[in-house]
């Protein structure tokens, strides 16, 4: 997850959790740290990831092998290009299809929390 993303949702990171991540361009940068069990929500199921903060990667969150291991992912594609992706719940029988959109077409959405709601 970048930087960025990171600070916009308040995540709290260990800085003595650090990997080197080597980008599509083959240069390596040491993490920042490592948030720990972030709840990530695709429609009704929640996923508790660890997430490894990057000062200003060229992507907002990256979801990789442990995130296809966890959800026992599946990618469908389509002749016309698209893309979808089934993750099961780790921890019931329920799936979810969750849509892809192509590079440059983000579909960033939080949700505000209300004041005083706990």
């Amino acid at each position: 997850m970048s930087g960025r993303v990171a600070d916009r949702l308040g995540l709290i990171y260990d800085p003595d959790k650090v990997i080197n991540m080597q980008s599509a361009n083959k240069q390596v940068e040491k993490s920042l740290g490592m948030a720990k069990n972030i709840p990530f929500l695709f429609g009704d199921i929640t996923v508790y990831l660890q997430v490894h903060i990057i000062k200003d990667p060229a992507y907002d969150v990256l979801l990789g092998r442990p995130f296809d291991a966890l959800t026992t992912s599946t990618v469908y594609n389509t002749a016309d290009g698209g893309q979808t992706i089934k993750i099961r719940d780790p921890n019931s029988t329920r799936s979810a299809m969750i849509p892809t959109f192509p590079r440059g077409q983000k579909k960033f959405i939080t949700h505000e929390v209300e004041e005083g709601f706990q």
